[in-house]
């Protein structure tokens, strides 16, 4: 029985220094973490390498966690009330809009 292999982009729990983000990335590409920590210091000086953190940290999910932080930041804003009531109202504005047009 083959167990299964395939590699997951996680951000890990263990090596991490503020999210997992550098560790996870270095786990999944087979590379030393401090290269990855090296790449992200060259992008935030040079380049956007802190909003690509960022959105890493919002769209790997953590090791165990079935989903990310984006996902289940959707998921409690799509459960709660207000947020329906502002997406039913956007939509009746835009089909009304469409039919007045």
């Amino acid at each position: 029985m083959e167990k299964n292999t395939t590699k997951q982009l996680r951000r890990t729990r263990d090596n991490r220094m503020i999210s997992g983000v550098s560790a996870g990335a270095a786990r999944y590409l087979d590379i030393d973490v401090n290269l990855v920590r090296l790449g992200f210091a060259v992008l935030a000086v040079f380049g956007p390498g802190i909003p690509i953190y960022i959105l890493a940290w919002l769209l790997i999910p953590e090791e165990g966690a079935a989903t990310s932080v984006a996902e289940d930041l959707f998921k409690k804003a799509s459960d709660s009330p207000t947020v329906q009531d502002a997406v039913q109202k956007t939509k009746d504005t835009v089909n009304k809009n469409r039919t007045s047009a």
